[in-house]
């Protein structure tokens, strides 16, 4: 059954929503043949992306600013704030990173140099809640199962890309669409190895956040969604480039 379409705030309020600094983590194995994704199924009660299929994650807390760390806050600054131009917020974005895997999925990654940035998503412009998320990329840590929190995350799947798109395009495995984005960005590595996709993350010089923006209809009912590049995209709503 199709989502009931959900109304954007008006332009005045949506402005006076900031975006909350967020870190995910895409959890990658070797398989045959070729990686998976960890996958957590959010809550159906969940205040943000109910019952959807993402990646272990969450927003930035205070306390991360000044959780210890094993890797000097100047190469994090560096490795992570220039890359994805979130700066001093780097070590806190990768400590949340790693937290929120121990919290929502049990894995343990042990240090934010197992933590390399892949992309960086800006929730659009209209939502009620909306977060500067930087995406990483980091390899299961072996000898762990992940299992999920039975709170914020209720199952959790081991996925192929290609399985994970083919299944959400059926209607059995339901997705928003960054993660969808995110997902599809796997697939030149599906038949490669972990190693290759940590490679290329590592080469990355410089990542552009992405910013989304809605589709509104004339009652402002949100019925899509266009990324940059995408026909229509610049005569939308938004903010960023």
């Amino acid at each position: 059954m199709a989502r009931a379409a959900l109304p954007a705030l008006d332009l005045l309020t949506a402005r006076g929503v900031r975006p909350r600094a967020a870190a995910t983590t895409l959890v990658l194995r070797d398989a045959a043949p070729g990686i998976e994704v960890l996958m957590v199924k959010r809550s159906p009660h969940a205040s943000f992306m109910p019952g959807s299929y993402v990646f272990p994650g969450g927003a930035v807390d205070t306390a991360d600013a000044d959780a210890a760390l094993d890797e000097p806050r100047d190469a994090l600054r560096l490795r992570v704030g220039g890359v994805t131009g979130v700066g001093e917020q780097a070590p806190a974005v990768a400590v949340a990173a790693l937290r929120e895997c121990r919290e929502e999925c049990h894995l343990d990654l042990g240090s934010t140099r197992a933590l390399q940035p892949w992309s960086r998503w800006v929730t659009p412009l209209g939502l009620p809640k909306r977060f500067d998320t930087v995406f990483f990329v980091a390899r299961a840590p072996t000898g762990q199962v992940p299992r999920p929190d039975a709170g914020e995350t209720t199952t959790l799947e081991w996925v192929a890309p290609g399985a994970a798109l083919a299944a959400q395009a059926a209607g059995g495995f339901p997705m928003e669409f960054a993660t969808v984005a995110t997902v599809r960005s796997l697939l030149p590595f599906a038949r490669r190895t972990v190693a290759d996709v940590l490679a290329h993350a590592t080469a990355q010089p410089a990542l552009r956040p992405v910013h989304p923006r809605l589709q509104l209809d004339a009652q402002r009912l949100i019925v899509g969604v266009l990324l940059p590049g995408e026909p229509g995209y610049d005569a939308l709503e938004g903010d960023g480039p």
